[in-house]
């Protein structure tokens, strides 16, 4: 099968994220798949990583100057209005078409996806939340299906096999991810450390993303700074996850994290918002907890519910594991999508 994946975004992220790790799988599985994307940009590096046939989307391309190889199916992920007249052209083609929605779409991406959508064969959503907003703005549900998030567990499979040691391990390591500059959320999370350490010291925090002096002169200010590492971005975050015990998200926005994934399928207890999207993912005491958004002392209680219960953070952790491959492994995904592939074209013919 011959499969086209339009990446309409250059910068690192869950669309990203997603139409390389399965076309990396689907290509194992002998389907010929381009990605196509900026040749200036993280999609290009990646997909070369993972020698994928890739398509310039240069200039003329975006000027809907551009031929496409054959191909049975097209995926699109994420949206740029900028780019219109490609995408007029892309959609003219009778070439079936999926959409891939890994985050909440913006109201020009709604709006474009209504005046385009006879020409949709699907759009998946990788939450119910995401389904909900689109046919909540009045977009046919019969055309929306929920796909749960991917993940190459193979990456992140070496954490889950240290954390029983990673348990008796003092002190505990609390971390944070962030992948863009967002001084209010850290600044949420220092103050939830400031308060944890108030009632044990035996713990640690990591905070993983873009450095800001900021975040540092804080903690100094606050006297936490030798329990706060500060580590900038990592590239071994598998290693990372692997001696964290905790993984805590702060973020107000509906944005769904890469980093919670991994964590999940890093076999560490998540801790999130009560925001959507985010709590799509977990089942509160079973998959992970979720604390009230913005609410510092249920943030606050939660983690030291988990500490002073190290059999219940355990259980939590295992059952992340098991719940990420159950439900985000690569392997399993692309074969689903295979199956859609084949719906498709039967209904296509």
């Amino acid at each position: 099968m011959n499969i086209i994946k339009i990446l309409n975004i250059s910068s690192n992220s869950s669309e990203v994220y997603s139409a390389v790790s399965s076309a990396a799988y689907l290509s194992k599985r002998g389907h010929n798949v381009y990605i196509a994307g900026e040749k200036k940009s993280y999609v290009r590096e990646t997909a070369a990583k993972n020698k994928l046939n890739f398509i310039d989307l240069n200039i003329y391309s975006k000027l809907g100057f551009f031929k496409f190889p054959d191909c049975d199916i097209i995926e699109m992920y994420g949206y740029d209005k900028l780019n219109s007249f490609f995408l007029n052209k892309v959609f003219s083609l009778k070439t079936p078409k999926i959409l891939r929605l890994t985050s909440f779409p913006s109201q020009d991406f709604i709006e474009f996806i209504k005046k385009k959508i006879d020409s949709i064969s699907l759009i998946t959503a990788s939450v119910q939340s995401i389904k909900d907003e689109l046919v909540f703005s009045e977009i046919n549900p019969e055309k929306i299906t929920v796909l749960n998030p991917i993940l190459v567990m193979t990456r992140w499979e070496s954490a889950k096999q240290i954390k029983p040691a990673t348990f008796l391990q003092r002190p505990y390591r609390i971390a944070t991810v962030y992948r863009k500059k967002d001084f209010e959320t850290i600044k949420f999370f220092l103050t939830v450390a400031r308060e944890v350490l108030k009632s044990n010291q035996n713990i640690n925090f990591l905070i993983v993303g873009p450095k800001d002096d900021k975040i540092r002169d804080l903690a100094r200010e606050w006297q936490i700074s030798h329990k706060v590492d500060i580590l900038g971005w990592r590239e071994d975050m598998p290693e990372v996850m692997a001696m964290t015990h905790i993984y805590v998200k702060c973020d107000f926005s509906p944005k769904i994290p890469r980093s919670l994934i991994e964590a999940m399928g890093s076999s560490v207890v998540c801790l999130v918002s009560h925001v959507k999207g985010i709590s799509d993912l977990v089942i509160s005491d079973y998959n992970g907890v979720i604390a009230n958004t913005r609410d510092v002392g249920s943030y606050v209680k939660n983690i030291l519910s988990l500490i002073n219960e190290p059999f219940k953070m355990q259980t939590i952790s295992n059952t992340a594991y098991n719940y990420a491959k159950a439900n985000f492994d690569a392997e399993i995904s692309v074969k689903v999508d295979e199956l859609i592939y084949e719906n498709i074209l039967m209904e296509y013919k």
